[in-house]
């Protein structure tokens, strides 16, 4: 198998390389693009640019997770004792009965 990155073939020096240059703007210099064809270019080239930004949005909105709602950041900012959760998820104050025999919430004491 050759190796990937073996260099002996390539011809590397300044004359080659200065020969390719000239071959290469002779060639731009002798078709030269009109005015009818620098617009289709353009006009293509935002055509794509259009296409690639339409189905990278439509990708996007696709594959979006809903973002979270006041009643998730309600239950992540309300306080960790059971009265003031009580009162920031539901408004009012939790009954009586609930407070006196419902566990603690810690160690599962009452």
């Amino acid at each position: 198998m050759s190796d990937l990155f073996d260099t002996q073939g390539v011809n590397d020096d300044v004359e080659h390389w200065d020969a390719l240059a000239d071959r290469v703007a002779r060639e731009a210099m002798r078709q030269p693009l009109t005015g009818l064809d620098s617009a289709t270019v353009l006009r293509a080239g935002l055509i794509a640019a259009t296409l690639l930004l339409g189905t990278s949005l439509a990708f996007m909105i696709k594959t979006s997770k809903p973002g979270p709602t006041a009643a998730d950041f309600g239950r992540v900012l309300a306080p960790g004792d059971d009265v003031g959760r009580a009162l920031a998820l539901t408004g009012s104050p939790p009954a009586i009965a609930s407070l006196l025999f419902g566990e603690s919430r810690i160690g599962g004491q009452p």
